[in-house]
């Protein structure tokens, strides 16, 4: 079963806090709930319910001096542990790297996180040089400057936001694009019952709606071309004829190439074993024919 591999750098505003973070999550690993409770209180009285998800799974915890570390799986719709991170940032958590392995597409995704606000790669080490080493560590079989893959090469995934946003709002933002997610194949199943309720096929349906999408693409394309041309350049008539004509030939364009994205090679595929029929074909008739006539001159002697 594919799953999302979640690794979690942790990184506290002094010692006795990354301690507290480190109990905190040892005891919710061994199912002790009432001592995590405790350490929880001692870290600023941090709600275990918003530092753990049910749904995470092969959980471990491990600790240096520098930092807290934290793994765990969890399915691949999964949700990224932002309510975690944004509720340790309010009980001393300073910075954090948070890295993603998408098994099901054999991608890795990390994130940069520092003082409560998403940042970019390059912010968050030119802030915390002394980090580097410990997110990135170098491989000795890639020494720096080698031809193979280094490690600017291995970490050269992030994700880096134009502009630093913070956790809570990028949380909202996961949330509101997850729900749209749900409501548009919410729409699609609805929409699906109905088609089959009329008897018509919802493949014929989505391409139906692909096709629609790709006319009003065009038609788009061609208003704007319009509008454009008609308040910078001169020749008012000229530029209305040719957004007209756009228009037309926009909208059909992009329907053309839609449908025979669609459709792909299916007509030639069809068409190669009717022209291979038709001669076995003729040759079995040609042969049913020769036979035929044989009988009929032995029943005539």
């Amino acid at each position: 079963m594919s799953q999302n591999a979640h690794t979690l750098h942790l990184f506290f505003e002094d010692p006795i806090k990354l301690k507290f973070g480190q109990l905190v999550y040892q005891y919710l690993v061994t199912g002790n709930t009432e001592q995590a409770q405790r350490w929880a209180d001692k870290l600023g009285g941090a709600d275990l319910a918003a530092l753990w998800d049910e749904e995470w799974f092969n959980q471990e915890v491990s600790a240096t001096p520098s930092h807290l570390l934290l793994r765990f799986d969890t399915g691949t719709s999964g949700d990224l542990p932002l309510r975690a991170l944004e509720t340790l940032f309010s009980h001393g958590l300073k910075a954090a790297v948070l890295q993603v392995f998408y098994d099901q597409v054999g991608e890795t995704e990390r994130m940069h996180f520092d003082d409560g606000q998403w940042v970019s790669r390059q912010a968050f080490f030119d802030k915390h040089p002394e980090r580097r080493s410990i997110v990135e560590p170098a491989d000795p079989d890639h020494p720096s400057g080698s031809a193979d893959e280094g490690p600017e090469d291995e970490y050269d995934c992030s994700k880096d936001p134009g502009k630093p946003v913070s956790v809570a709002k990028l949380r909202k933002q996961e949330a509101e694009r997850k729900q749209k997610g749900q409501e548009a194949a919410e729409a699609f199943i609805e929409m699906a019952k109905a088609m089959g309720k009329s008897g018509v096929s919802p493949v014929k349906g989505l391409i139906a709606v692909l096709l629609l999408r790709a006319g009003l693409k065009g038609l788009l394309q061609a208003f704007v071309f319009t509008v454009v041309t008609v308040l910078l350049f001169k020749g008012f008539w000229l530029w209305l004829g040719l957004g007209l004509v756009l228009a037309i030939v926009l909208p059909l364009y992009y329907i053309v190439s839609t449908h025979k994205d669609l459709k792909g090679d299916d007509d030639d595929e069809d068409s190669d074993p009717d022209e291979g029929g038709g001669d076995e074909g003729s040759e079995d008739k040609d042969s049913d024919h020769n036979q035929g006539s044989a009988a009929t001159t032995g029943s005539s002697h």
